[in-house]
């Protein structure tokens, strides 16, 4: 089991950094309403997040965020959206990247 896990970090584009910090995202629901969620970042890369936050967003839908003092922001999209430990855990994609600059390795 232990190699599927090592495997799946192997496929990643980007090195995923954990970042404290609260995050609000605006999305627009089934109906077109727009939605602004606060969320929890999990973890960061140069073009994806990982949240946990209290509403389950729909795969697909795009997201937008900017939190300067966190250095996020930008439109995403979707990748995943999973309950877990009673909060949805969603993984966005951000095409034209996150905004976040990744830590020099001097």
């Amino acid at each position: 089991m232990a190699s599927n896990l090592v495997r799946k970090a192997d496929l990643r584009r980007e090195t995923r950094y954990p970042l404290n910090g609260t995050l609000r995202i605006l999305w627009e629901d089934s109906d077109g309403r727009e939605v602004i969620s606060k969320a929890q970042i999990v973890d960061v890369s140069v073009s994806g997040l990982k949240l946990r936050l209290e509403d389950k967003i729909p795969v697909r839908t795009y997201i937008s965020c900017n939190e300067p003092r966190l250095g996020v922001r930008g439109r995403g999209s979707v990748r995943y959206c999973h309950f877990a430990k009673g909060k949805f855990v969603v993984g966005i994609e951000f095409t034209g990247g996150t905004g976040w600059r990744e830590p020099s390795q001097d």
